[in-house]
């Protein structure tokens, strides 16, 4: 089916797409930043459309010959988010049924069972009512709390769970929600396509777990093998002042996290099923969905992640450069400043931590110990992905990738860095400038080494 994605490079557009690929589906997307889409694994299978949701003509002209859409779309950046997205409804309703489209898929949110709902859902209410005014058949998905690295939601989430021994929150905090698996999102909207064309309104999607937002932070604290905070409700807590309070511990931008809280207010649980009935298996339970989540955050960069990186292009073939990095640690060490990581291994040390020596393991595969690092990930000849197992306010990892380029070679060192709340953030800062010229000097030097090593070989030897 040719299937037009609205929001193709958000957060559940970026992990649709490759799925409707991968089940035959041709997909078109209209973006509003073709680079930002040009930096997708899969952009080069789609047909990009320039364009943004409010004009008319852009749209028209995504929709034309197109058989089904997904709309993905949701301002709350800032003041006024409702009437954007009331007009970006109007010019999509008006251009899918001037186009004859077949299907409309649309991601919104649940809705209290009874009672005045925030600004929030009612605008992801009033957009599922325009695009089912429409004409053309349509399901509204409703759904809670995504559970999936880099929602929105769930990072709030995670990163109230690591804020610190003691949290504050509002009362609203123990209201019940029913979470729902970022897989299961992506299953339920694909399966939208094979939905009859009688069948057009509303459908709540969820989990299998009802719990209340406290319960969301404790499960994943306990997932994720962290210590569980000591929750404190708040009474009678703005939710303007609790968002500024939460924007400060976590690094989301406060224009969503107000909204947000503000659906708190209410018991957000499903009322109806899906359209087409659970997922293989059954729908996830929250545990595990936040167990896959975790995985996922560790070569995945999510909102909040500080990241420091370098690039350096070396004079020699990619082989050589991976020689140089795969044989990192142990005696050869990490050519840097001399004395710097035996130094910080003695603080570690002090602090009951791992030290900076343990050695090189004989192969690197994940799951090693090297040195003071843990191997997550190894791409042979390409990258090896490190967790760092020092005492730390956060979680430190380092990358590096060894890339073609040219007659040479782009060595890109990146270290992503996610604080534990504001001490975690002051640390990051606080160490920033020893940091950067401490691993600039690693990156200038691999990359010196290795082209080194590999003009000094006799080009008998190297070919």
């Amino acid at each position: 089916m040719r299937c037009l994605v609205i929001g193709a490079t958000g957060y559940i557009g970026s992990l649709l797409v490759p799925r409707l690929l991968a089940a035959g589906h041709d997909v078109r997307c209209l973006v509003r930043d073709p680079p930002k889409l040009a930096r997708r694994e899969w952009a080069g299978r789609v047909e990009a459309v320039p364009g943004d949701v409010a004009d008319p003509d852009a749209v028209a002209r995504a929709c034309r010959g197109a058989e089904a859409a997904f709309y993905l779309v949701h301002s709350m950046d800032g003041p006024g988010y409702a009437a954007r997205d009331r007009h970006a409804a109007a010019v999509v309703a008006a251009a899918a049924r001037a186009a004859g489209l077949r299907r409309i898929a649309y991601l919104g949110g649940l809705q209290p069972e009874s009672g005045r709902v925030s600004p929030h859902l009612a605008s992801r209410k009033e957009v599922g009512d325009l695009l089912l005014a429409s004409g053309v058949p349509t399901a509204v998905l409703q759904a809670g709390i995504v559970v999936g690295a880099g929602s929105a939601s769930f990072e709030m989430i995670r990163h109230l769970a690591v804020a610190g021994p003691v949290l504050p929150l509002p009362d609203r905090a123990w209201n019940a929600v029913q979470p729902i698996a970022v897989d299961d999102v992506l299953h339920h909207l694909v399966a939208c396509l094979d939905l009859p064309p009688e069948v057009s309104g509303t459908f709540d999607i969820g989990g299998p777990d009802v719990l209340t937002y406290v319960g969301l932070v404790h499960s994943y604290a306990a997932a994720a093998g962290l210590p569980r905070p000591l929750t404190v409700p708040v009474p009678g807590a703005a939710p303007r002042l609790t968002a500024r309070a939460v924007a400060a511990l976590a690094p989301v931008d406060r224009h969503l996290v107000g909204p947000l809280f503000e659906s708190m207010a209410h018991d957000l649980v499903c009322l109806a099923g899906p359209p087409t009935g659970p997922p293989p298996g059954g729908p996830t339970p929250y545990a595990e969905a936040v167990r896959r989540a975790v995985a996922d955050e560790r070569a995945t960069p999510v909102p909040g992640d500080l990241v420091s990186e370098h690039v350096e292009h070396v004079a020699a073939p990619p082989d050589a450069v991976w020689d140089v990095v795969s044989g990192l640690g142990g005696a050869t060490g990490w050519y840097t400043v001399p004395g710097v990581w035996e130094l910080r291994g003695v603080i570690d040390r002090l602090l009951g931590g791992v030290g900076a020596r343990r050695g090189r393991p004989r192969r690197l595969v994940p799951g090693v110990a090297l040195d003071w690092w843990r191997v997550e990930d190894v791409e042979p000849g390409q990258a090896l992905l490190l967790r760092a197992e020092m005492r730390l306010p956060g979680t430190a990892r380092l990358e590096l990738r060894v890339e073609p380029d040219g007659e040479g070679t782009r060595y890109r060192q990146r270290v992503t860095f996610r604080p534990h709340g504001p001490l975690g953030t002051a640390y990051w800062y606080g160490q920033l400038p020893a940091h950067r010229f401490v691993f600039a000097v690693t990156a200038r030097t691999i990359a010196g080494v290795a082209a080194r090593n590999y003009w000094v070989t006799p080009a008998g030897a190297r070919s």
